[in-house]
């Protein structure tokens, strides 16, 4: 336990009764000192008795760069405290402090910002008696965990996968899916001329839906320079996930993780953790973040990130990700993809 401002004061004003008393007598002690040094005492003694504060944490889900949550913190006690969330690096917090009378609920805009495990708390706590003269300090509640995973872009390529990393043939040209702009690599045959001519500073492809019933798998390999593994993160996420759209089971091998191959939601939120926790330890700025030449040779799709960009090879076909980036519009944050 701690004097607060007004606690000093109240002990200057003692002080300044003593020497009084020392000058005038023991009146001036009597009539000014005495109150203080009792306020004093029962304000310690009060704060003495109160309990502890304790700290209930829900859940925070895992998200992207750029993603909000709400977090609820419930604040068990007594007294009247000032509570302050700890915030690390890579997260962003609006309204993560207040003052209130215990019990009560910090609710917080949380944004994410870095890809990452972060620790979020614990809380700190300063409670003070009901006159605001003695304060105890205290960090309360566990530190909880956010996960937020790599950025994932739309990209164009699903027939190129399934062209020239499957040997498979084009998708059938009937039912038609959606139109978007046009990437590197898309056939000329695709170009949507009407939408096209709406706008003419931008060409507009047609895409054709999948619906074919295929046992196919691919395996993602990526691989870094130092300082370019949040690059890597997203391209090797984007493709992942384009991959499991077309139906495909996906294996990521990394150079601290491997997930083995599977599909559907559940894969999907295994592949995004372990690129958001890959190499997350920046100290050295020397680090090489690399694969065995073997692993590379039997992937079917090879991230590569370095210092002047991102490639992609898909077999024998090697693009610039920027290349094939069709939108940095997250096509998952509207999916309500939790950890």
């Amino acid at each position: 336990m701690q004097l607060t401002r007004r606690g000093y004061g109240v002990l200057g004003v003692v002080v300044l009764a003593e020497v009084l008393a020392l000058t005038y007598g023991a009146r001036a002690l009597n009539a000014v000192a005495a109150p203080a040094v009792l306020a004093l005492v029962a304000s310690t003694v009060q704060l003495w008795r109160t309990p502890a504060p304790t700290v209930e944490r829900d859940h925070v889900p895992a998200a992207f760069p750029g993603d909000t949550r709400e977090v609820s913190v419930a604040v068990d006690g007594g007294g009247v405290a000032e509570i302050e969330e700890t915030i690390p690096e890579g997260l962003a917090a609006e309204g993560a402090s207040a003052e209130a009378s215990l019990p009560t609920t910090l609710t917080y805009t949380l944004t994410c910002v870095e890809r990452g495990r972060h620790r979020l708390g614990p809380l700190e706590i300063r409670v003070r008696d009901m006159l605001g003269l003695v304060q105890r300090t205290t960090q309360s509640g566990a530190a909880t965990r956010v996960l937020v995973y790599p950025p994932v872009y739309q990209v164009a390529g699903r027939e190129v996968i399934l062209q020239h990393v499957l040997e498979r043939s084009e998708i059938e040209r009937q039912e038609f899916d959606s139109v978007r702009e046009y990437a590197p690599g898309d056939p000329l045959r695709d170009i949507n001329w009407k939408s096209t001519a709406k706008s003419p500073d931008e060409i507009y492809v047609t895409q054709f839906a999948d619906n074919r019933v295929e046992d196919d798998d691919i395996t993602v390999a990526a691989t870094g320079a130092a300082g370019s593994i949040d690059g890597m993160a997203a391209a090797a996420a984007s493709v992942a996930v384009m991959a499991l759209d077309a139906g495909l089971a996906v294996e990521l091998r990394l150079p601290d993780a491997h997930v083995r191959l599977g599909r559907g939601e559940g894969h999907r939120q295994r592949l995004l953790a372990a690129l958001a926790e890959t190499d997350t330890d920046f100290t050295s700025p020397f680090k090489s973040y690399a694969l065995d030449d073997d692993v590379l040779a039997d992937a079917d799709v090879v991230v590569r990130a370095t210092g002047d960009g991102v490639s992609i090879t898909f077999g024998a076909d090697e693009r610039d990700f920027e290349e094939i980036t069709v939108s940095r519009e997250n096509p998952l944050t509207t999916r309500g993809v939790e950890s």
